[in-house]
C-alpha cells in the first residue's frame, strides 16, 4: 500500500510539473552566406536544410525558454576567374550540429497564436568541405574553427490542432559572433556565418492546459 501511494504522489507530481512542457520535431530550408573582408561581395549564398528536435517550458503564461537540438547546413558559393579566364563557383560547405537555447513572448495562447523568440546558438563542426567542378573535392574538417556561436531572432506563428497538439511555423534570421578561420584556415581573416530559414515543426503538450 505505501509503496503504490508513493506511485500515484510521484505521477502526480510529474504530471503536474508536465502542464507548461512541450517537446517536438522541426525541419526547414536554410540560405545562409558569410561576411568577410577576403571575399567581399562576391559571394552567394548555400541553400541547405535543418531538422531536429525540441523542448519548450511556459515560465509564465506568454513568457518561454527552450532549445533545440539539430543538425544545420551553412555556407556559401564563390566566384572565381579561372586561369584560362573562364569562371567557375566554388562551393564552401559547413555541417554543424547546433543546440539554440532561446527564450519567446507569446501573443495569446489560444487556438491561433503568434510569438518572438531571441536567443544564442552554439554549434559544433561535423564536416566541412570545399568543390568546384571539374575540380577535385577538398576536405577542410581539420582545419576550420570546431566551434561557433551565433545569435538570432525568430518570429512565427501557430495553429492547435487539438489541445495537446501544435502546429507552427517561423522564420529564423541568424548571424556568427565567432569566426570559423584561424592560423590554418584563411589566416588573419575572419569569417563570419550568416543566413536565414523557414521552418516548420510539431510540438505537444504533455499535458493539457
Amino acid at each position: 500500500m505505501k509503496t503504490l501511494l508513493i506511485i500515484i504522489l510521484t505521477l502526480t507530481t510529474i504530471a503536474a510539473s508536465a502542464q507548461n512542457n512541450l517537446i517536438g520535431i522541426t525541419g526547414g530550408a536554410n540560405w545562409t552566406n558569410v561576411t568577410s573582408s577576403n571575399f567581399l561581395n562576391n559571394t552567394d549564398y548555400r541553400h541547405g536544410v535543418s531538422a531536429g528536435i525540441n523542448y519548450e517550458y511556459f515560465i509564465k503564461e506568454r513568457f518561454s525558454i527552450g532549445s533545440d537540438v539539430i543538425y544545420i547546413q551553412r555556407g556559401f558559393t564563390d566566384d572565381v576567374i579561372m586561369p584560362n579566364g573562364g569562371e567557375a563557383t566554388t562551393k564552401y560547405d559547413y555541417n554543424y550540429l547546433a543546440v539554440p537555447v532561446k527564450t519567446g513572448f507569446y501573443n495569446g495562447r489560444n487556438k491561433i497564436f503568434d510569438f518572438v523568440k531571441v536567443g544564442l546558438i552554439p554549434s559544433l563542426l561535423i564536416d566541412a568541405k570545399t568543390s568546384t567542378p571539374t575540380f577535385a573535392t577538398e576536405e577542410i574538417t581539420n582545419r576550420v574553427s570546431k566551434f561557433d556561436l551565433a545569435g538570432l531572432i525568430e518570429i512565427g506563428g501557430g495553429f492547435k490542432i487539438v489541445d495537446k497538439l501544435w502546429l507552427t511555423t517561423s522564420f529564423i534570421y541568424q548571424h556568427s559572433l565567432t569566426t570559423i578561420t584561424n592560423s590554418e584556415y584563411f589566416a588573419n581573416s575572419k569569417i563570419r556565418h550568416n543566413g536565414m530559414s523557414l521552418n516548420i515543426g510539431l510540438k505537444w503538450a504533455l499535458k493539457n492546459e
